[in-house]
């Protein structure tokens, strides 16, 4: 067996069963028309499987894994869909990683968060990604570039540094990358 005939295997993915519920009937009759692939969702077990067919490329296995996970993170069904794209990606933060103790997560999770939304909007205005926070995680999604710059937003913040000070950073991010491509190639 070479590593295509491995990738053409089933894809599991757990999620809790109430998370399968944002995995609607006509998302996955539209993903698999795409994708060309037989997705089942097991409710009941919490399971996504997506299983390839004969027409089914590498790189569309790779990219219906990444859209699914995505939805089941909390996305939009139009934002994940943006996962087709070559230059967009998908990262995911384990805020576990930065703390053991309940308290510290939700502290953490209320910074990043900001009053009324107003952190995380931010975040995604001067990054130009989508970012969602869930219990245990923050989750980018947006052009590749873009979501590094978010995810080194959303690490300072975990790690106490003030807001006005990440919102600067992210401002000049945003800047130069805006000269660099007025300059063209």
């Amino acid at each position: 067996m070479d590593i295509s005939d491995y990738l053409r295997g089933t894809i599991l993915i757990s999620a809790e069963p109430r998370l399968l519920d944002r995995l609607r009937p006509r998302h996955v009759e539209e993903l698999q028309r795409t994708f060309n692939v037989r997705i089942r969702v097991d409710r009941r077990g919490g399971t996504v499987e997506i299983n390839p067919t004969e027409r089914t490329t590498l790189d569309q296995i790779l990219k219906i894994r990444d859209v699914v996970n995505a939805i089941l993170l909390g996305f939009r069904y139009e934002d994940a869909l943006l996962l087709e794209r070559e230059d967009y990606a998908l990262h995911v933060i384990d805020l576990k990683e930065y703390t053991d103790k309940e308290n510290h997560l939700a502290r953490i999770k209320a910074r990043l968060i900001g009053e009324d939304g107003r952190a995380r909007r931010s975040m995604e205005h001067l990054s130009e990604t989508r970012i969602v926070i869930g219990d245990r995680h923050v989750a980018v999604l947006g052009p590749i570039d873009n979501v590094f710059a978010a995810r080194d937003a959303i690490e300072m913040i975990i790690h106490g540094k003030k807001h006005g000070t990440v919102y600067k950073k992210l401002n000049r991010w945003r800047q130069e990358r805006l000269r660099r491509e007025a300059l063209g190639p």
